[in-house]
């Protein structure tokens, strides 16, 4: 399951990856080996010296969500058949050249649902009970409340989804718990789905105006790219909070740091940023009544185990000529 198995030529299936951890990996492997697949696996630190050893053989290919995989990288994989994304976002992969070259790609759109939906509640919650600000308050030395008189009770708040997928869904179900009023906006969703799902659809300029939290639950794309500007930020509720655990680019970021600093809003729960790792002197780590988690809205050991068994199932059907689940470029299989 490492480099030393070196299987080279034949049945390799290669793992580009930063996150598992050896037991996570070892299961895979397994997997794979029942099937007659060998595993092998390359950090970011090595991918340099390994690819002319695995990419002209490689049958497929586990890669992690944001490990590059750019039109070169690509070209050489002259066996591939896919491209396996370990995660639910796939920007840092040229879907496109793969396409081109006949290699199917998949992602795994549903594995971290429950992870990523309690995430944006949590921030929710501690952003409404200004955790932040009490727990700098008590590291102060102090023990008193006169600066966060400014809480409001949870219930009967306005929470404004972006976005109604599976996480923006799980999102809602949780937050009607805590007695939230749930609105949404997703233009890929009639009014009828929208009522199915027990939200109040409205259009975009409507949420942001009245909502007291915004959720943001969409994927990076043109559409989407610095969706929350400036001018969004001067159509919220000064007491509103900016909650984003999809991608860092969805916000832009220079407007978010201005309103925060201006009160245009009352803070940020931030699981993404527009850099990952951010600079040290990024404003956003610094400021009291801004959450930043260091994009681990995902994690959890159970989610990491279902997701490198979604993914591995997508390669062995592949393999095996089944058509895959999640399967990004569906125009790919005419190809093979």
């Amino acid at each position: 399951m490492s480099e030393k198995n070196n299987p080279a030529k034949g049945n390799l299936i290669w793992m580009l990856d930063d996150l598992f951890d050896s037991r996570e990996i070892e299961i895979i492997g397994e997997m794979l080996q029942e099937r007659g697949y060998s595993l092998v696996v390359t950090r970011s630190d090595s991918y340099k010296s390994d690819y002319p050893k695995y990419a002209p053989y490689a049958k497929g290919i586990l890669l992690q969500v944001n490990f590059p995989l750019g039109k070169r990288d690509i070209k050489g994989l002259a066996s591939c058949k896919i491209i396996s994304v370990t995660g639910i976002g796939y920007d840092e992969f040229d879907l496109a050249a793969a396409t081109r070259q006949g290699i199917v790609a998949t992602n795994a759109p549903s594995f971290c649902v429950e992870e990523v939906s309690g995430h944006a509640l949590a921030l929710i919650l501690a952003l409404n009970r200004h955790l932040p600000e009490c727990q700098n308050i008590t590291r102060k030395g102090l023990w008193e409340f006169e600066d966060v008189w400014s809480i409001r009770r949870l219930n009967g708040q306005i929470l404004g989804l972006v976005g109604v997928g599976k996480i923006g869904r799980a999102v809602a179900s949780k937050a009607k718990a805590f007695g939230l009023q749930v609105k949404a906006y997703d233009p890929y969703l009639s009014k009828p789905e929208m009522s199915l799902l027990n939200v109040d659809s409205v259009e975009f300029d409507d949420l942001v105006s009245t909502a007291d939290f915004i959720s943001l639950h969409v994927p990076l794309n043109k559409e989407t790219y610095h969706l929350i500007d400036s001018g969004v930020f001067d159509s919220m509720k000064n007491t509103a909070f900016l909650i984003n655990t999809c991608r860092g680019d969805v916000v832009d970021e220079s407007a978010l740091i201005d309103a925060l600093k201006t009160k245009k809003i009352a803070g940020a729960g931030l699981d993404v940023l527009s850099q990952e790792p951010p600079e040290a002197q990024n404003p956003l780590l610094s400021m009291p009544n801004v959450i930043v988690s260091p994009h681990s809205a995902f994690i959890s050991h159970d989610a990491l185990i279902e997701l490198g068994a979604i993914c591995t199932r997508a390669i062995i059907d592949t393999l095996e000529g089944k058509v895959p689940d999640n399967i990004l470029n569906p125009e790919a299989l005419s190809m093979n």
